[in-house]
């Protein structure tokens, strides 16, 4: 790997707590006037967007960890960057047509050759092309390039934004259905009445790293005028009502239980499982899924190793034998795992809207006619929190306030 592109994302939890501390000593006190520049290495930024994706790390001990240290206005704009990412959960939670849509128009959607062409970094404006190929190098990319790389291939390549999106969905590390999803359609003019953004040479020249910027200009006069893409208007979407609730732990059957864990949640021990006995431990890979999304090779071995190091911290917690296992169906490994195991149920942590939800009906059928029950739970904070999601992010930030400031729990 080229060395400029270099980046270090937590895969496991102990990383992921390091690169907090380290976070924390050395640039989080300088974060809010930093952040917006995009600098080899993104030094300047946490980089734990894989850790909230994971669980690795949850939001309320990120947001401790940097009260401790800092003033609750020096480190407001950090908390808020952490909390964006359960916002644009909680409003997709609320609005999962949108997710359905999504899929269904990647379905009808063909990859021409100038998309091609753009997605492996050679659209010839020299910026764009490091940052493609950055992202397909290290699987992450600064949250200002990702909106200038969005904004170009929809507003200056005039291309469909949902194959932009799955683009990122395939090789982003941290790459969830809502954070990414929910971005794009901001970016394309979707999200926001009279909002779209727009991608200026200014723009770059004032915060990409000099010398970066100097090695990468051919090619930055396309990014002087640009206008928004025709055709994309901003759509109305009423929330649901209310993000789905989930069972109470203390009602669970008290034996024959197994935990299915898997990647959207990889802290069981300070989750609502953390007091249950459970008999088993099921952590299949769910390689086909994975496939089937066309997630890169680095992405699926990163899930691979989060994966791994939540299954095993789960085996010490609840003192059982863990290991995860290659799924080639995930209904089949869970029935499997339940028959192997004697288990009349299962429980997992709630995932989130997107693929992994979109399995579930599947899955509680195939648990169903082997005569063992699905059980899912969420954490309280994250259902008030999402609960909150129902307009902007500042008046989600206002309405958590309380929330907030008595975690963590």
């Amino acid at each position: 790997m080229d060395p400029e592109r270099s980046v270090f994302l937590p895969a496991t939890r102990d990383e992921a707590l390091n690169r907090l501390s380290d976070f924390l000593e050395e640039s989080a006190g300088k974060y809010a006037d930093t952040r917006n520049h995009v600098l080899p290495g993104h030094g300047n930024v946490s980089r734990l967007s894989t850790a909230t994706r994971t669980r690795l790390l949850l939001e309320s001990e990120i947001c401790e960890a940097a009260r401790e240290k800092f003033s609750a206005g020096k480190i407001e704009k950090f908390e808020q960057e952490i909390w964006w990412r359960l916002y644009w959960k909680g409003w997709l939670e609320l609005r999962p047509s949108i997710w359905t849509d999504y899929i269904n128009d990647l379905s009808r959607l063909e990859w021409n050759d100038r998309a091609t062409e753009v997605a492996a970094g050679r659209s010839g404006v020299a910026m764009m092309d490091h940052f493609a190929k950055e992202l397909i190098e290290t699987g992450y990319l600064h949250n200002h390039a990702r909106m200038w790389w969005a904004s170009f291939w929809i507003h200056i390549e005039r291309l469909p934004w949902q194959l932009g999106a799955d683009f990122f969905q395939r090789h982003l590390l941290d790459g969830d259905a809502a954070s990414n999803t929910l971005s794009w359609r901001w970016v394309a003019g979707l999200q926001t009445r009279g909002k779209s953004y727009l991608v200026r040479r200014s723009n770059l020249e004032r915060y990409v790293e000099a010398d970066l910027l100097s090695a990468n200009s051919q090619g930055l006069s396309r990014l002087e005028n640009p206008s928004p893409a025709p055709g994309l208007d901003f759509e109305e979407h009423p929330n649901c009502g209310s993000v789905p609730l989930c069972e109470d732990p203390a009602l669970l059957p008290a034996e024959g239980l197994g935990i299915w864990i898997h990647d959207e949640d990889l802290l069981l021990e300070k989750s609502p499982l953390a007091g249950l006995h459970p008999k088993a431990l099921l952590a299949p890979r769910p390689r086909t899924l994975w496939e089937q999304h066309n997630y890169s090779d680095r992405k699926r071995e990163f899930l691979t190793h989060a994966l791994s190091d939540g299954t095993s911290r789960a085996g010490s917690h609840f003192d059982l034998v863990s290991g995860i296992s290659n799924a080639d169906d995930l209904g089949e490994a869970l029935v499997t795992g339940a028959k192997e195991n004697g288990l009349s149920a299962i429980v997992a942590m709630q995932p989130f809207t997107g693929p992994l939800t979109d399995e579930l009906p599947r899955l509680t059928s195939a648990l169903e006619k082997a005569d063992v029950s699905l059980h899912l739970i969420r954490r309280d904070e994250d259902t008030e929190a999402m609960q909150r999601a129902t307009a902007g992010f500042f008046g989600f930030w206002k309405k958590t306030s309380a929330l907030r400031e008595r975690l963590p729990l």
